[in-house]
């Protein structure tokens, strides 16, 4: 069965409401969805040096919506 599709914007804002909801958003991170091999992956830029609790919290999010949903191309 397919999974719904969603766009690059639509992915990254559902990271960033939950990631809201646990913690503040720190203002030097920045967050992208990118198309990896057959499904996608969250890129995590920042302009210091990472938390990586904080990453750790991210992925796990982009983890479950990726079973959740594709990448809309």
């Amino acid at each position: 069965m397919k999974k719904p599709a969603k766009t690059r914007e639509e992915l990254e804002s559902a990271i960033r409401m939950e990631m809201e909801d646990i913690c503040e958003w720190p203002t030097d991170l920045a967050i992208s969805v990118a198309p990896h091999e057959d499904s996608w992956k969250v890129v995590i830029m920042t302009e210091g040096p990472q938390d990586a609790e904080r990453c750790d919290m991210i992925e796990t999010i982009a983890d479950r919506l990726r079973s959740q949903f594709d990448l809309k191309a």
